[in-house]
């Protein structure tokens, strides 16, 4: 079956409360745009219920006309945001606090199986309150928990980033929650001649903490790490990192296209941060990014990156302590053999890690739950 013929002829309502575009280089903003790319290859008409609230609710008033007249919707797919629905609008007054349930009602009084991406429960932790002021947060938690709610109610399927994701979310049905981690796009740069390296593409920020790494770097000859970071970023950090900062380390601030070259140069590629509660069931896209370009991908062990990686068979997870990162870096230095091994099942199984395939676990799932003849 050709990657077109899963949704040739059919139809879905693509909703995300807020522009769906290219601007964002952000996971949040990525993902949005590439499930909506993905929906429209498998040869779906997407009718997408996006934008602001007053492009929204011109929308559903519209998709309300053509269902009345007899259109037949096969699924819908939404995209939550970081912040709760109702917030949305650029200066982040509820202004239109109905349109997203609206249209949730509709499609499930036209019998429509209805889905939605559920990205971020950060809200739920103590740092949280640390970023917001205390009354903005218990605020903006009571929204996030009356969504939760509405959820609960009004759609069949809610995706989340993980498994392990779903045990933090509240008022959901165990049953009612599916894992959908992000895609991949697949790209493939011919390496170019130079000693092993290892790529890391991403912030550096507290969050990214990865001074084991740089140690690791540091102690083990002939092994050079490239760190493509945003150059503020880096500025920030600079000064935690100055110790390691040898010729062996090379710091750039490319993105897009540019970072195709930097891929060539590569080895392997880093997802070596320090382990924290969150990073158990955080599912992070530069992930399957590496992945699709096929290169074998080092993490760290107590992350859910790493658990995947040694469940595929996708690289290698290594404690997130110097000394066992220098002895994984200086094996892998000296076993090409291995490391392209592994590379070539990376490069055989990122198709199951596209963003298509993502979509097509979406379409397969809801058409289990249409209840119509």
């Amino acid at each position: 079956m050709s990657e077109q013929s899963v949704g040739q002829g059919r139809t879905m309502v693509y909703h995300a409360p807020y522009p769906v575009g290219e601007g964002s280089t952000s996971g949040s903003g990525i993902r949005p745009v590439r499930m909506l790319d993905a929906f429209r290859g498998l040869g779906y008409e997407v009718v997408e219920v996006t934008g602001h609230g007053k492009e929204r609710a011109a929308a559903v008033r519209d998709l309300g006309r053509r269902l009345e007249n007899g259109l037949r919707v096969d699924l819908a797919y939404g995209e939550s945001s970081t912040m709760p629905t109702v917030l949305t609008e650029p200066h982040h007054l509820p202004t239109h606090p109905v349109v997203d349930v609206r249209l949730a009602r509709l499609l499930r009084r036209h019998g429509v199986p209805t889905s939605v991406f559920y990205r971020d429960i950060y809200w739920r932790y103590p740092e949280y309150t640390e970023r917001v002021h205390p009354v903005v947060a218990a605020g903006t938690r009571t929204l996030y928990h009356a969504e939760l709610r509405a959820y609960r109610r009004l759609l069949d399927r809610v995706y989340v980033p993980s498994r392990e994701f779903a045990v933090h979310v509240p008022h959901l049905r165990p049953e009612q929650m599916a894992p959908l981690p992000p895609g991949g796009a697949l790209r493939d740069v011919p390496r170019t001649e130079g000693p092993f390296t290892l790529l890391y593409v991403g912030n550096v920020t507290s969050y990214y903490r990865m001074h084991e790494l740089l140690r690791a770097v540091d102690a083990t000859p002939g092994v050079h790490l490239l760190l493509c970071t945003p150059k503020d970023s880096w500025e920030a950090a600079r000064g935690e990192y100055a110790d390691w900062l040898g010729d062996r380390v090379e710091v750039v601030h490319e993105r897009g296209d540019g970072l195709l070259p930097l891929f060539g140069r590569a080895d392997a590629c880093s997802i070596v941060v320090e382990p924290s509660e969150y990073r158990d069931f955080a599912a992070p896209i530069k992930l399957y990014e590496y992945i699709g370009h096929g290169k074998p991908v080092l993490a760290a062990t107590g992350t859910l990156a790493g658990r995947t990686i040694e469940t595929g068979g996708l690289g290698w997870a290594v404690d997130y302590d110097a000394d066992a990162l220098a002895d994984r870096l200086a094996a892998l230095r000296d076993d090409a053999g291995e490391v392209e091994a592994v590379a070539a099942h990376v490069r055989e199984a990122r198709h199951e890690h596209t963003w298509a395939a993502r979509a097509r676990q979406v379409a397969a799932d809801l058409a289990a739950l249409d209840r119509r003849a």
